[in-house]
C-alpha cells in the first residue's frame, strides 16, 4: 500500500488563490515574470511549479492559454488538440525519467475542483515514491458503453474511483490527438450542462495502464459522498439512469471533423 503524500501546509498558505476572486492578481497572466520555464509551444508554457507543496515530487504546470478567459471545451478544435498534444508529449517524456515511480497528469477547473488559479492550466507531477498503478486499474475505466469509434471508446464507470458519474475515454498512445481532443471537449460540455451545471467544476485525469491504452477520466465535481470520505465506498448509478445518460450524451457526441 502506498503511504500518503505529505503536503506542506505553510507553503500552501502562500499560494495565490483567484479561483473565486477576480480581484486577486493572476500569476500566469504576466508572462514576463514567469521563471523556471521548461518548454514552450506557441502560447503554451510548461514550467516548474513555484509552490512545491508535496514532498518527494517534481511538480510542474502547463499554462494553456494567454488569458484567464476560456475553458477547454469552448476552444477551437485545433487549439484544443494543440494543448492536448503538448501535454501528452510532456507527460510521456516525464514518464521516461527513472527517478519517478509514476507520473500524474491532470486538470482542475472550477471552484470545487481543488484548484486555486482560474487561469486555464494543467499539471504534471513526477512522484518519487508513489505508484498510482497500485490503486488504479483498468477496472476503474470499465462501464456502460456510451460511444465507440475508430479512435476512442467512452464509458460511464461501473467501478468508479469515487462515484457517482465518471466518464472514461480510452485511446491508443499513437491515436491522432485531434479526435481525442474533440471527444474530450464533447464530454466536458455534457458534464458542464448536467451534473456540474451549478458548480461549473470538473477534473480530468490521465492514466497509462497495464492494457497498453491511455485513458482520460472526466469527473464532475460537487460535494463528495460521505460514504467515500468515511469508508472509501464508491457509488454508481443504476441501469435506468445509465441508459438515460447514454441517450442524452449522444447528442453531444457528434461526428468529429
Amino acid at each position: 500500500m502506498n503511504k500518503p503524500l505529505r503536503f506542506n501546509i505553510e507553503l500552501g498558505r502562500t499560494k495565490p488563490v483567484n479561483i473565486r476572486d477576480e480581484q486577486v492578481r493572476c500569476p500566469f497572466c504576466d508572462r514576463s515574470k514567469l521563471t523556471d520555464i521548461l518548454d514552450t509551444s506557441g502560447h503554451i508554457i510548461w514550467l516548474m511549479n513555484k509552490y512545491p507543496v508535496l514532498e518527494k515530487t517534481w511538480p510542474t504546470v502547463i499554462i494553456e492559454t494567454e488569458t484567464d478567459e476560456g475553458e477547454f471545451s469552448t476552444l477551437p478544435a485545433d487549439e484544443a488538440a494543440h494543448i492536448l498534444q503538448f501535454g501528452l508529449d510532456k507527460w510521456r517524456e516525464t514518464r521516461q525519467r527513472k527517478e519517478f515511480k509514476s507520473v500524474l497528469f491532470f486538470k482542475n477547473h472550477g471552484y470545487m475542483s481543488g484548484g486555486s488559479i482560474r487561469h486555464p492550466h494543467s499539471q504534471i507531477i513526477g512522484l518519487e515514491n508513489y505508484d498510482y498503478h497500485k490503486d488504479i486499474t483498468t477496472q476503474n475505466m470499465e462501464g456502460w458503453l456510451l460511444h465507440e469509434d475508430q479512435y476512442v471508446r467512452i464509458t460511464l464507470s461501473t467501478h468508479p474511483i469515487i462515484g457517482f458519474f465518471e466518464y472514461n475515454i480510452r485511446f491508443k498512445p499513437d491515436t491522432p490527438v485531434r479526435p481525442v481532443a474533440i471527444r474530450l471537449q464533447q464530454v466536458l460540455r455534457y458534464v458542464l450542462h448536467t451534473l456540474s451545471n451549478l458548480s461549473q467544476s470538473y477534473n480530468y485525469f490521465f492514466y497509462n495502464l497495464e492494457d497498453g491504452y491511455d485513458y482520460i477520466k472526466i469527473v464532475a465535481r460537487y460535494v463528495t459522498t460521505p460514504l467515500y470520505v468515511g469508508y472509501k465506498i464508491p457509488q454508481t448509478c443504476d441501469e435506468e439512469r445509465a441508459a438515460k445518460i447514454t441517450r442524452d450524451i449522444a447528442s453531444y457526441l457528434q461526428p468529429t471533423k
